[in-house]
C-alpha cells in the first residue's frame, strides 16, 4: 500500500504532466550587447536559436551602445545597468525565466555575480571560462563533447581584406607582432621571449602594442635589443597593423583577439606561459590543428623560426587561415546552437525527469503510433535531456521534425542517429539529405549522397525509390561547386529521369541544360540535349490563333522570374522604359520574388501580371497570356531558375521569342525566334543549325544600363600599386580546369601579378579550401591568389583591378559589362559555340574585339601584352566607360528601335500568313 501511495504522490504520467508544453524561456545576461570585442560571440545565441521551442530574453548590464540586433531578435530586451543587483534580479524573476545564461567573456563582472547570487531563475548557467562555481553551473557536455568550446564566432564588422600573401615574400625580412595583453606578472617572460626571438631570427622585426609593450621598462627593451643584430628591430606601437605581420605571438590573447588575428589570416603561435585559457586553446586547435602550444618561451622562439624558414608552410597558412576559421565549428551558428540547446535540455530535464525515463519512452511510443509529431518531438527532447535518447529515438525525433516541416533539424537528428539497424539506414540517409537546406558543407552533403548511391547500386542498401531520388537531387543541387559542372549536369539528368513528380523532372532537365553551359562540348551536343525538352509537353494542346482580332497596337508580352534586383535588370530596361507607346503595348508576366525594382518596373508598362503563384502550373500562365491577347511573347529567361519558358509550350501567343537571359536554343519548337547578334552568330557561319528557332540578329543582343552614381576609373591601379591585379568575378562553376591552367601560365609570365577571385560561392563552407587545393594542383602560385565573397559593393572593387580574365566555355555577361563599365578591360576566349561568344560580342561592339581570341595561346598573349603596356592599360581604364556609352552596347534608343523593327517585321509576316478580324 505504501508503494501505491508513493506512486500516487509522485504525480501524473509523463503524458499528463506535460500536456501543454509552452516555449522554454531563456534569458541571456551580458555586459557586451552594446559594444566591445566580445559582441562577436553573441549573435549566434539569437540568430541560431530554435524559436519554436525557446523564447529569448536579453538582459544588458553594460554601457549603452549599438544593441539594435539583439533588441530586434529578443522577445524582450531589458537594460539593467542602472539597477542594483537586487532590483535587476527581481526584473528577471518577474519574466519567469526558465534558464538564465551568463554570456560573460572570461569571468562574470560583479553585477552579474550578484544577480546570480539572488537566484532569479530556476536554472542558472554560465559560459564564462572562470565562472563562480558556487553560484552557477557550467554548460554540460553533449554526446561526449567534453572539449566543446561554447563560443561561436559571428563577426559584426569583419575585415574586408586579409593577409593572403605573407609580407616576408616581399620584404625578405620577417615581422612578428604580439597580440593580447600583459601585466607585470608576464614582464620577465616577454623579455625572455624577445631575447629568444632575436637570438634565433637575427633580422626579425618585433612589434609590441601598448597593451603588451607598456609593461616593459627601458632597461627591458635595451636588454632585448642587445640580443639582436643590427638588422633586427623592436617597435612599440599604439596598436597592431595585421597587414604587416608574418606571424603573431599570443600573449594572454582572449578568444576575440585570436579570432580577429586568424580572420586576417595571420598565423598565431603561443606558449603555455602566455596561453589565454582553455577556450583560446580550443580555438587554435580548431583552426590551426598542426600548430601546438609551445612549452616555454625558448620553444616558442624555435617554433617561430622554423615556421618563418618554411616559406611553403607559412604561405599556405596565410592563404587559408581565414577560410579555416569560417569553415570551423566556431563559425557554424546552426550546428553550434544545435549542440548548445541540447545542453540546455540537459540542464532543464536531466535531474528532474531522469527518474521518469520509462514513462517518457512509453509516451514517445504512443505519440509516434498516433502520429502526434509535436508530442514525439517534446518527449524525445526530454529523453535527450536525460541522456537517454537511443539511436531509434533519435530517428523518431528526426521523422517528427520532418513531418513538422522542420527539415534542417530532421537532418541533424538523422545524422545524430548513427547506429540504427541496417534496415533503417536508408531512411536515415533520406532524412539527412532531404532537408532542402545547406546545413553542412556542400562537399559533406554530396559525399553522403554519393556514398548512398554507391551502396544502392552495389545492392548493399535497400531503399525506396524516394531515397534514390533525394540522393540524386542533392548531388544535382550541390554538386557543381564540388564535382564540377559536367558531373552536376549528369546528376540533374539522373534526377530528371527518376523523379516521381513531373514538375521536378521538367525543372531538373532545364537545370541540366543550364549547367551544361559550363561544360566544353560541341554546339551540336547542346542542341541535341535541348530538343529533348519537348518530351515534357507531349500530348498538350497548343492554342490556335486563326481569326484573331486585329488591335491598334502590337501587344508585346515579356515573361521572366527576374523582374527584380538581378543581373537581368541591367538589360531589360529598354524593353520596359523605352518602348514606342504609340505603336506598342507591353505586358509583363512575373514569376519571381518582388522588391523595390519590381515596384518601379510596374510603373513603366501597360499591364503587370504577377503569376508567381502559378509557377508550377504553366498551363494556367499560358491561359492568362492567351486571354490577354498578347501578339508577341518574349521569354527572357530560357532554362534559368523561375523561368516562364514552360508556358510557351502551349503557344499562348501567335509569335514567341526567347533570348538574352539564356545562351542556347530552348529546344521548344513552339518558340519561333531566338535573339542574337552578328558576333555571336555571324551570318553564313552555319550556327543556325544549332537552334530550333529562327535567329533574329541585332547589332548587339545586349543593351547595358549602367549605374550613373558609380565613380569612373582614373587610370590603371597598377601605376600606383606597382603590380598588375588580375581578377575574375565570374561564378565559380564557370571556372574550368582548362582556364585555370591558362591563368597559371599568365601568372608564370607575369611574376609580380596577382589574381583576385570574387563570387558568391566562396561564402559557402569548404568551397575556398577545395578551390585552393584544386588551383594549387593545376599549377597556380597560390601565394598570389586572393579569394573574396560576393559583396553588395562589388562594383567598386573593380577600381582595384587592372585586367579581368574571362571564363570559358561560359563567359561573363553581366560581369563583363560591369568590368568594362568600371574601366577594366576583359580578356576572353571563344569558339563557334554561341554561348562562348558573349564577351566577344560585347568587346566587338565597343571596338575592342581584339581582346577576345579564338586560341588559348592568344588569350595568354593578350593578357601579357596588356600587363606590359601600362600606357595602353591606363588609357583603356580612362576611356572604356565613354566607349560603352557611345556604342550599341549602351545606346538604349537605338537598341529598342531596332528590336521594335524586328517586332514589326515578324508581325507583318504573321499578318500575311493569317487572317485577322
Amino acid at each position: 500500500m505504501k508503494k501505491k501511495g508513493a506512486k500516487k504522490h509522485r504525480g501524473k504520467s509523463a503524458a499528463h504532466r506535460h500536456n501543454a508544453p509552452r516555449k522554454i524561456r531563456v534569458g541571456y545576461l551580458s555586459d557586451a550587447f552594446g559594444s566591445g570585442a566580445w559582441r562577436t560571440f553573441l549573435p549566434a545565441f539569437f540568430l541560431g536559436a530554435d524559436r519554436k521551442r525557446f523564447e529569448l530574453y536579453a538582459y544588458h548590464t553594460g554601457p549603452e551602445g549599438d544593441t539594435e540586433l539583439f533588441a530586434k531578435e529578443a522577445a524582450a530586451f531589458r537594460t539593467l545597468g542602472a539597477y542594483t543587483a537586487r532590483e535587476a534580479a527581481e526584473i528577471i524573476r518577474r519574466d519567469a525565466i526558465d534558464l538564465l545564461v551568463d554570456l560573460s567573456a572570461d569571468a562574470p563582472p560583479p553585477l552579474i555575480r550578484e544577480i546570480f547570487a539572488a537566484h532569479p531563475a530556476r536554472h542558472l548557467v554560465s559560459i564564462a571560462e572562470r565562472r563562480p562555481a558556487e553560484l552557477v553551473d557550467a554548460l554540460p557536455s553533449v554526446d561526449g563533447y567534453a572539449d566543446f568550446v561554447p563560443l561561436c564566432y559571428t563577426p559584426l564588422d569583419p575585415p574586408k581584406n586579409y593577409v593572403f600573401r605573407t609580407p616576408l615574400l616581399e620584404r625578405g625580412t620577417a615581422t612578428i607582432g604580439f597580440v593580447g595583453r600583459a601585466d607585470e606578472t608576464l614582464r620577465e617572460e616577454i623579455v625572455a621571449l624577445c631575447c629568444a626571438l632575436f637570438s634565433s631570427i637575427p633580422d626579425v622585426r618585433l612589434i609590441l602594442p601598448a597593451e603588451i609593450g607598456g609593461v616593459l621598462t627601458d632597461a627591458d627593451i635595451e636588454r632585448a635589443a642587445e640580443m639582436g643584430t643590427d638588422a633586427a628591430e623592436l617597435f612599440l606601437a599604439d596598436e597592431i597593423s595585421y597587414e604587416e605581420l608574418d606571424i603573431a605571438i599570443g600573449i594572454a590573447a582572449d578568444p576575440a583577439q585570436i579570432c580577429r588575428t586568424l580572420e586576417y589570416a595571420v598565423p598565431l603561435l603561443t606558449a603555455h606561459p602566455f596561453a589565454g585559457g582553455a577556450y583560446a586553446a580550443g580555438i587554435l586547435a580548431a583552426v590551426e590543428p598542426d600548430e601546438e602550444i609551445a612549452a616555454d618561451t625558448s620553444a616558442l622562439a624555435v617554433r617561430a623560426g622554423v615556421l618563418l624558414r618554411d616559406a611553403a608552410r607559412l604561405s599556405e597558412l596565410h592563404e587559408l587561415l581565414r577560410w579555416n576559421l569560417h569553415d570551423s565549428p566556431l563559425a557554424d551558428s546552426g550546428a553550434y546552437m544545435f549542440t548548445v540547446e541540447r545542453a540546455y535540455d540537459r540542464v532543464l530535464f536531466g535531474v528532474k525527469e531522469r527518474p521518469h525515463v520509462e514513462e517518457h519512452e512509453a509516451a514517445l511510443m504512443r505519440a509516434e503510433t498516433s502520429k502526434d509529431w509535436a508530442r514525439v518531438a517534446y518527449e524525445a527532447r526530454i529523453l535527450d535531456g536525460c541522456g537517454a535518447l537511443a539511436p531509434a529515438g533519435r530517428m523518431s525525433l528526426a521523422w517528427a521534425y520532418f513531418f513538422l516541416n522542420r527539415k534542417v533539424l530532421a537532418a541533424r537528428w538523422a545524422l545524430a542517429a548513427e547506429g540504427v539497424p541496417p534496415e533503417r539506414e536508408g531512411a536515415r540517409l533520406f532524412l539527412a539529405i532531404a532537408s532542402g537546406s545547406l546545413y553542412c558543407s556542400q562537399a559533406e552533403l554530396v559525399a553522403l549522397a554519393q556514398k548512398g548511391l554507391s551502396e544502392i547500386e552495389a545492392e548493399r542498401l535497400s531503399v525506396s525509390p524516394e531515397v534514390r531520388e533525394a540522393l540524386c537531387k542533392a548531388c544535382a543541387d550541390y554538386g557543381a561547386d564540388v564535382l564540377g559542372a559536367a558531373a552536376a549536369a549528369r546528376y540533374a539528368e539522373m534526377y530528371a529521369a527518376c523523379a516521381s513528380d513531373h514538375l521536378m523532372r521538367r525543372s531538373y532537365y532545364s537545370t541540366a541544360l543550364m549547367t551544361m553551359n559550363a561544360v566544353d562540348v560541341p554546339p551540336a551536343e547542346i542542341c541535341r540535349r535541348s530538343v529533348g525538352y519537348e518530351q515534357f509537353f507531349a500530348g498538350i494542346r497548343p492554342y490556335t490563333h486563326t481569326g484573331r482580332r486585329k488591335k491598334e497596337k502590337i501587344r508585346i508580352g515579356y515573361i521572366s522570374g527576374d523582374f527584380r534586383e538581378h543581373v537581368m535588370q541591367y538589360f531589360i530596361w529598354p524593353f520596359l522604359a523605352g518602348f514606342d507607346r504609340d505603336s506598342f503595348e507591353v505586358y509583363c508576366y512575373s514569376l519571381g520574388k518582388t522588391d523595390q525594382y519590381t515596384e518601379f518596373f510596374k510603373t513603366l508598362v501597360t499591364a503587370w501580371r504577377d503569376v508567381s503563384a502559378d509557377a508550377a502550373a504553366p498551363a494556367k500562365i499560358a491561359a492568362r497570356i492567351y486571354a490577354d491577347e498578347v501578339d508577341i511573347l518574349f521569354d527572357l529567361a530560357g532554362h534559368t531558375a523561375r523561368s516562364g519558358l514552360p508556358a510557351l509550350a502551349w503557344k499562348p501567343a501567335p509569335v514567341q521569342v526567347s533570348g538574352l537571359g539564356y545562351m542556347a536554343t530552348t529546344g521548344l519548337r513552339a518558340v519561333d525566334y531566338f535573339v542574337t547578334d552578328r558576333y555571336c552568330d555571324p551570318p553564313g557561319a552555319g550556327t543556325d543549325i544549332y537552334f530550333v528557332e529562327k535567329l533574329l540578329r541585332l547589332t548587339s543582343q545586349f543593351c547595358y544600363n549602367g549605374y550613373t552614381h558609380l565613380p569612373a576609373s582614373e587610370g590603371t591601379p597598377a601605376r600606383r600599386r606597382g603590380y598588375i591585379q588580375l581578377a575574375s568575378f565570374n561564378q565559380y562553376v564557370k571556372i574550368t580546369d582548362e582556364m585555370l591552367r591558362v591563368w597559371a601560365e599568365i601568372l608564370r609570365r607575369l611574376p609580380t601579378a596577382r589574381l583576385l577571385l570574387k563570387n558568391a560561392a566562396y561564402a559557402k563552407k569548404g568551397v575556398v579550401r577545395a578551390a585552393h587545393d584544386r588551383m594549387k594542383r593545376l599549377g597556380l602560385d597560390m601565394s598570389r591568389v586572393q579569394f573574396e565573397r560576393a559583396t553588395r559593393d562589388y562594383m567598386l572593387r573593380y577600381l582595384d583591378v587592372d585586367i579581368a580574365l574571362d571564363t570559358f566555355p561560359w563567359p561573363g555577361g553581366g560581369t563583363t559589362c560591369d568590368a568594362l563599365y568600371m574601366g577594366v578591360p576583359v580578356v576572353s576566349y571563344y569558339t563557334e559555340r554561341h554561348s562562348t561568344r558573349f564577351t566577344y560580342s560585347l568587346l566587338a561592339n565597343i571596338g575592342l574585339g581584339d581582346l577576345a581570341s579564338e586560341r588559348l595561346s592568344d588569350y595568354v598573349e593578350t593578357a601579357v601584352m596588356l600587363a606590359g603596356n601600362l600606357d595602353l592599360l591606363d588609357a583603356l581604364h580612362r576611356e572604356l566607360r565613354d566607349r560603352m556609352r557611345v556604342s550599341p552596347m549602351m545606346d538604349q534608343e537605338r537598341y529598342i528601335r531596332e528590336m521594335e523593327g524586328c517586332y514589326r517585321d515578324i508581325w507583318a509576316r504573321r499578318e500575311t500568313e493569317q487572317g485577322f478580324v
